[in-house]
């Protein structure tokens, strides 16, 4: 007579879920823009350039995307490597993709 050898439901544990928490992030990730507001500063990172600047809009090229703040009193305190540290009155912010209406792929 032969033995059936029990196999427990917990007797292999599914680790998929810990090898995606330790995995790379997807392409791209670390090229998103990141913005932090504190108190009245709005930090932006990962502008590579300032396209327009005047009191009521900025619009700063964040690589794929453009992003345009609108308000009143807007000002850039501060201007370091990729970011910039804005303040004054913001009312609106726009996201567009850098290549929108154009003949180039995105």
């Amino acid at each position: 007579m032969k033995t059936q050898k029990h196999k427990s439901k917990h007797s292999r544990i599914d680790v998929t879920w810990l090898h995606n928490m330790f995995a790379q992030p997807p392409d791209g990730f670390y090229r998103l823009p990141e913005f932090s507001l504190r108190g009245r500063y709005l930090t932006v990172d990962g502008c590579q350039r300032v396209l327009d600047f005047t009191p009521e809009k900025i619009c700063l090229d964040m690589g794929r995307l453009l992003v345009t703040f609108y308000g009143t009193g807007l000002r850039i305190e501060s201007l370091a490597v990729k970011r910039i540290l804005l303040t004054g009155h913001i009312t609106d912010i726009s996201f567009r993709n850098k290549w929108e209406g154009s003949d180039h792929e995105a």
